[in-house]
């Protein structure tokens, strides 16, 4: 009776096994297709906001957005912007999801827009002309380069 209840055991124990073993590589190859999937199309990378493999850019583009809401409601108050006071986020030493993204239109568009970011956190002139010229930046950069939420992007605009 104890060499039966020890089969028995061992058989189960060894079809535990290979169930999770051919569950553990059937969910490896459905993930390893849709990672494929992905990153065989780059417009789905630049455009996937709730991907599960989210890169540094992608991460810096989201707190730059809420970042430029926080400067308009500042500009909004009639509070002067300080160099400092935000931090702009480096997209041309970024790493995108897709790199087939980083063109030479990329690393032009990504430098206007350092340099507007900059011009909008100095002190003087019409900061709304600034800001919108900072986010100008963005919607050029998306409509050129990688699809982006530009109705999202302009929607901060001031009018």
């Amino acid at each position: 009776m104890k060499r039966v209840l020890v089969f028995l055991t061992s058989v189960l124990f060894v079809l535990a096994i290979a169930c999770t073993s051919d569950k553990r590589a059937e969910t490896q190859s459905q993930e390893t297709a849709s990672a494929d999937t992905l990153s065989n199309d780059s417009s789905s990378n630049c455009v996937n906001p709730n991907s599960t493999n989210v890169a540094p850019m992608a991460l810096g583009m989201r707190a730059m957005f809420e970042q430029m809401k926080m400067i308009r409601a500042e500009i909004e108050k009639g509070n002067g912007l300080q160099a400092g006071q935000f931090k702009m986020v480096d997209f041309i030493n970024a790493t995108p999801t897709d790199t087939t993204l980083l063109t030479d239109e990329f690393f032009i568009r990504a430098g206007q827009f350092k340099r507007a970011f900059n011009d909008l956190v100095q002190p003087g002139g019409n900061a709304r002309d600034r800001y919108n010229a900072v986010l100008d930046a963005c919607v050029n950069c998306h409509l050129e380069n990688c699809p982006g939420p530009v109705k999202k992007i302009n929607g901060l605009m001031f009018k």
